[in-house]
């Protein structure tokens, strides 16, 4: 920045000299054509060429002068506006909210208060060093080679990220943006802009995280981390247009804890919390990847399993059953036994859509409560 600046000044400056020779010049000149005249004059010339004379050369002389000192004039009108355009130039730079700089031979040529402040340094400290003693060591080798091409005005652009180490050893991002190179007092000059975008970069994840939470709260139980409702409504009707297309058949699951409100009544609601918790863990061990397991609602869960027919779908229901009868849960002191009823039913055989499907399954259920509970029931109506 300075030295660009210094090159004008500095051309101003010769300009100024020049025309203070030519003025003194000019005057020798005079000097030198009056003694030519006085000379003349002791011999063949009157006093009235002589005067003639005299006051053509003064005319000419003083012409030649005035234009000399107005060039003078706007000279140093061109030097206090270069001067007043200097600082207010550096005062914008110095109240800068990025960091601003200028590398001339790996160095540090400029750097304003801001860049400074970014890596914890004084200005005069980092005008003996390099950018390279500010980048981490494996991003040296990538911010060495941007450099080069821009010096190369191979890249008409610089713009990457990078982690670099404030003076007190702090990790910190910063992201860089420069253009090619410009000559500055015949050496090759990258000018820069940086900004310390860490904040920016930390608000950024823990607003992803944040969004990712509510996205995973959107779709999930909260209380036994099953989807939801609202998941296996949207997801439901995909499965069996999937099957569809491909020919295979869904079978879904509806399962029901028996005498829940019994134990919410005898035990209080932790309890009961607890024990749904304990059959989604279930339900959780014995589903594949494939498959959908929510928490339909209260103490109603449901299982969706994509490509199974319903002897398949009736055995992985039991062994769910069965999982569960094997596993006591311990509630308010005590471990009580708890059992669950379950209704199958299969795409295409017992519904053509979601809601026919989840009907015919509901059916199934409430057949396994009738005949008395703790047992699984198929479907078998046709759609």
């Amino acid at each position: 920045m300075t030295g660009a600046t210094g090159m004008i000044e500095s051309d101003a400056r010769d300009l100024e000299s020049e025309l203070k020779a030519e003025i003194v010049r000019l005057n020798k000149v005079v000097e030198a054509l009056m003694n030519r005249v006085e000379h003349s004059s002791t011999q063949h010339c009157s006093d009235f060429d002589q005067f003639q004379t005299t006051i053509m050369l003064e005319n000419l002389v003083r012409a030649r002068t005035e234009e000399l000192e107005a060039a003078l004039r706007e000279n140093e009108k061109i030097n206090r506006a270069l001067q007043e355009a200097e600082e207010k130039f550096h005062r914008v730079l110095d109240q800068s909210l990025v960091g601003i700089t200028m590398i001339i031979e790996d160095r540090f040529h400029y750097v304003n208060p801001k860049f400074a402040e970014i890596f914890d340094y004084e200005v005069n400290q980092l005008l003996t060093m390099g950018m390279m003693e500010l980048i981490i060591d494996a991003e040296q080798s990538a911010l060495r080679e941007a450099m080069q091409k821009a010096l190369n005005k191979d890249l008409e652009k610089i713009n990457f990220i990078a982690n670099a180490v404030r003076r007190n050893g702090q990790l910190i991002t910063v992201e860089v943006s420069g253009s090619s190179a410009t000559d500055i007092g015949g050496k090759p000059a990258l000018i820069a802009v940086l900004a310390d975008i860490s904040e920016r970069l930390r608000s950024e994840r823990q607003v992803k995280a944040l969004h990712e939470q509510l996205q995973y709260q959107a779709i999930h139980d909260p209380l036994t981390g099953l989807y939801n409702r609202l998941f296996l409504n949207e997801n439901l009707e995909r499965e069996l247009l999937l099957a569809e297309r491909q020919g295979y058949q869904v079978s879904v699951v509806m399962s029901d804890l028996d005498h829940f409100k019994m134990i919410n009544d005898c035990y209080g609601h932790q309890a009961g919390d607890t024990v749904l918790k304990a059959f989604a863990d279930i339900m959780k061990r014995h589903a594949r990847a494939s498959d959908l397991d929510c928490r339909y609602g209260g103490e109603e869960f449901f299982l969706v399993l994509p490509d199974t027919s319903q002897q398949i779908a009736s055995e992985r229901a039991e062994s769910i059953r069965s999982a569960l009868v094997a596993q006591p849960i311990a509630v308010a002191g005590r471990t009580i036994a708890v059992t669950a009823s379950f209704g199958v039913a299969t795409y295409p055989a017992n519904g053509l859509s979601s809601a026919a499907l989840i009907g015919a399954a509901d059916k199934a259920l409430y057949a396994a409560k009738d005949a008395g509970r703790n047992r699984v029931v198929s479907s078998p109506w046709q759609a």
